[in-house]
């Protein structure tokens, strides 16, 4: 019994760098896989080749990692787990009479032996090892030297700039009314003035500020297309007013093409916040109503 408890606990442990060997080989095909499909799409839509050379580039990266893992993997399973167990199921796809690295070679040379009868020569064989050069190893070496050399040539491109991703996506961004770099806008208005101020932008963080050293009421947030946030005046009475914040809606962006590129017309932490900010002596002055929830930042 103390024998079983104990192999249970080595398969165990042994066990645990075959799964992570796993995750790493589907790890490297599916950034191989997503990387690639992502620089045809970004080439078609934008068509950039800084981008593509880049996404191309990442791909290779994971292209040249799937076979050195997957040969640190079949490697580990022939060497470690089937040397300790060699009778356990699957044996026969791993263990092998020679390493992956080398393949014999044989060759005779021809000897002379006294005993032999007069004119005739004794051959004997002998088996070399040769490493083999077209293995996992080498080939994802060669995959991870091509992705060097994409990524050298999106960099000269500029894809170490931010303003040339900028550029890049630009007419593709525009094409769909939306802009390329998110434009801020801030509103002000008088505390005196001010009643009520009432927000509706779905999808969007409404962060309320209360500001000891503030003197106006200030609407803070990201345009990422034209008119996205409608800010107005609703007035009550001669000198006062409440103030509107209206998200309007999206352009559309839904083709296949769109949804896999979803990421551009998502915002950044800062572009999805509506920032309120009001003087601290008006907190209990001006309402806040808001269909979302309101987080108030801490004074």
């Amino acid at each position: 019994m103390k024998k079983e408890r104990s192999e249970r606990t080595q398969k165990f442990l042994l066990a645990l760098p075959i799964a992570g060997l796993v995750l790493l080989v589907l790890a490297m095909a599916a950034l191989w896989a997503v990387a690639l499909s992502y620089a045809i799409g970004v080439y078609i839509a934008w068509n950039s080749a800084m981008a593509f050379l880049t996404l191309f580039g990442l791909s290779f990266i994971g292209a040249g990692l799937l076979p050195i893992s997957l040969h640190g993997f079949l490697s580990y399973m022939r060497k470690v787990w089937y040397d300790r167990w060699p009778d356990a199921p699957g044996a026969k796809f791993f263990v092998r009479g020679e390493d992956d690295d080398t393949v014999p070679v044989r060759s005779e040379t021809v000897t002379e032996n006294a005993a032999a009868p007069a004119g005739k020569e004794k051959k004997s064989s002998s088996v070399i090892f040769k490493p083999k050069h077209f293995t996992f190893q080498n080939v994802g070496y060669a995959l991870l030297l091509l992705a060097v050399v994409f990524v050298i040539a999106s960099a000269a491109m500029g894809s170490l700039d931010a303003d040339k991703w900028v550029d890049a996506r630009s007419d593709y961004m525009t094409s769909h009314g939306w802009y390329a770099e998110s434009e801020p806008i801030r509103g002000k208005f008088s505390p005196n003035e001010v009643t009520a101020i009432n927000i509706d932008a779905e999808d969007r963080k409404i962060v309320v500020r209360y500001d000891a050293d503030a003197t106006m009421v200030t609407v803070a947030c990201y345009n990422l297309y034209p008119d996205e946030y409608n800010i107005s005046r609703e007035m009550h009475g001669q000198d006062l007013y409440e103030v509107n914040v209206l998200r309007t809606e999206e352009p559309a962006h839904d083709s296949p093409l769109d949804v896999m590129l979803d990421l551009c017309f998502q915002p950044n932490r800062i572009e999805e916040q509506v920032m309120i900010t009001i003087p601290a002596f008006y907190r209990d002055s001006i309402e806040i109503n808001c269909a979302q929830r309101v987080i108030y930042a801490k004074d």
